[in-house]
């Protein structure tokens, strides 16, 4: 079924029940794998960002991650000082320097994705990946409708 109509609302409460809970848990797993780096959520999130977009500017990410400039530039200035990234010049804009992993962001980036699909690999053994990609669908679904419903949700996971 991939409308709400007719969907029973303990089946809702159930299913926003298990996101929840799955959410608390990645975000526990995470947190301490993290933590042993020195990193938190929001500084992975920008890494994540530029590990799949490739070089951006602030105002850029911010857009991306529905964010005001000002948190992203607080986060950009935390991953400088760690030497996660650096400012390239930027050829389209004078003022506006573009921002890109350092070999050490890229490494860290690397090594972090390595233990969370070693991590969640164990989990999800058995699964075919006509049940991960049936979840991902559920699961992108449901985000872009509640995207869609101006949420205004600022979380740094609330967007692709």
């Amino acid at each position: 079924m991939t409308s709400g109509e007719g969907m029973d609302h303990k089946e809702l409460k159930e299913l926003i029940g298990e996101v929840r809970k799955t959410f608390r848990l990645l975000a526990g797993m995470s947190n301490a794998m993290l933590e042993e780096r020195g990193l938190t959520a929001s500084l992975l999130a920008i890494l994540e960002y530029i590990s799949d977009n490739g070089s951006s500017t602030v105002p850029q990410m911010a857009s991306a991650k529905s964010m005001k400039r000002q948190s992203i530039q607080a986060i950009v200035d935390k991953l400088l000082a760690m030497g996660l990234v650096e400012t390239v010049l930027n050829p389209t804009h004078k003022r506006s320097m573009l921002i890109a992993l350092t070999e050490k962001g890229t490494a860290s980036i690397r090594m972090i994705f390595a233990e969370e699909m070693q991590v969640l690999g164990r989990v999800t053994t058995g699964w075919t990946g006509g049940n991960i990609e049936q979840a991902s669908q559920t699961l992108r679904e449901f985000r872009l409708q509640l995207t869609g419903l101006g949420t205004g949700g600022t979380d740094l996971e609330a967007r692709p």
